[in-house]
């Protein structure tokens, strides 16, 4: 996920949620489910793409499988395609770097100074908020509020004594409410074209074999290197920054063409929507329920702060909103790709705001032996 997910296990797939019997097995499981996912993703995006609604390829193919998945039909996390998906995505966001990025990274450095205030309040008031009023425990209610990394936080909540499945299920609501706000948002209130704007034209039967194998070096090597290096979110991380780097640096121009693109989008957006899969009536009114009330406040809040660092920095408002709104890395960024905003300040905060938030949760991880008090 965007900052993390969490696959299904086979199990999880074969019996409904609901009691419901299985649909007839054509496909071996667990293909069938991921096929069945992609299929039902595929046909949200051709809708909102129909309809004219922000960012179709992505929050079509989540909307989809989120009804698919509350609705107990078997679709499963298509988790193979997850790697390689988040790499195109972070190859495509490093490509938006310029050489001239060099010279414009002292400017950013007051923006993001800022960052980590902001991300400590956030914190501080979200666990207040889960623990008071939503009752968590208090380990359940701090890895609730860390906004970002949730494959590491669903790791240190559960040696925490945590309740891993309500840190889910409340992280990925954040990411839900967040990702859908936005778009619309900038859509109908700035009036900025959400729904077909791509800041890629470069079309697939354009890509020389040299240049494929160039992207797809990035894209892996990244993704290895950043895997060896132990740092969070590596499928997206690390092939951004390699990409960012050579493209920086002026070695590449090539870019990702649209088809591959919007393949991209499809297959993360039905990922993070099979998240919801098994989702009970008891879950939505209680835990998630609190979950989407942290992220409503969280919006309002990031945008107060989003016009003041605007005004004292001279960043564009939209970039800035971006960039501080603690959503999902993956899908923040990909918006700031695709309305060509300033995707090298959106990507480098994130970056940040994920280093906080790890670093900051382990540090608290390790310093509590005893949580429950």
């Amino acid at each position: 996920m965007a900052d993390g997910s969490y696959g299904g296990d086979k199990a999880a797939v074969n019996a409904s949620p609901r009691g419901r019997p299985p649909l007839p097995q054509i496909i071996p499981e667990p293909y069938g489910a991921y096929a069945l996912a992609l299929l039902v993703g595929v046909a949200g995006s051709i809708t909102f793409v129909w309809l004219g609604l922000p960012l179709p390829w992505f929050l079509g193919a989540l909307t989809a499988c989120l009804v698919a998945s509350v609705a107990g039909l078997p679709v499963q996390r298509p988790s193979p395609l997850s790697i390689p998906m988040r790499a195109v995505l972070g190859v495509a966001v490093g490509s938006a770097y310029t050489p001239a990025l060099l010279d414009r990274l002292p400017s950013m450095i007051g923006s993001l100074l800022l960052l980590i205030p902001f991300m400590g309040v956030i914190i501080v008031l979200g666990m207040a908020f889960y623990e008071r009023v939503a009752k968590f425990d208090r380990p359940t209610a701090f890895y609730s509020a860390v906004p970002g990394g949730l494959t590491d936080m669903t790791a240190m909540a559960e040696e925490s004594g945590a309740n891993v499945r309500a840190i889910i299920l409340v992280q990925a609501s954040r990411i839900l409410v967040i990702v859908f706000a936005l778009p619309l948002w900038l859509q109908w209130h700035d009036g900025l074209s959400v729904g077909q704007a791509f800041a890629s034209r470069v079309r697939i039967w354009e890509i020389w074999p040299f240049d494929a194998l160039v992207m797809i070096a990035m894209g892996w090597g990244g993704w290895w290197l950043a895997r060896r290096l132990g740092m969070a979110g590596a499928p997206i991380v690390g092939p951004m920054l390699v990409s960012g780097i050579a493209h920086a640096l002026g070695y590449t121009t090539t870019k990702v063409p649209l088809e591959v693109l919007v393949v991209a989008q499809i297959s993360v957006g039905a990922m993070l929507g099979c998240q919801f899969r098994g989702l009970t009536l008891k879950e939505f009114t209680g835990t998630m329920t609190w979950g989407i009330a942290n992220a409503l406040v969280l919006l309002v809040v990031t945008g107060g702060v989003a016009a003041g660092v605007s005004h004292l920095t001279g960043f564009d408002p939209v970039s800035v909103l971006l960039a501080f709104a603690p959503g999902g890395q993956t899908e923040l960024n990909l918006l700031a790709y695709i309305l060509g905003l300033d995707v090298a300040y959106v990507a480098l905060h994130h970056l940040t705001r994920l280093a906080i938030v790890i670093l900051g949760a382990q540090m608290v991880f390790r310093s509590k032996t005893d949580w429950r008090r």
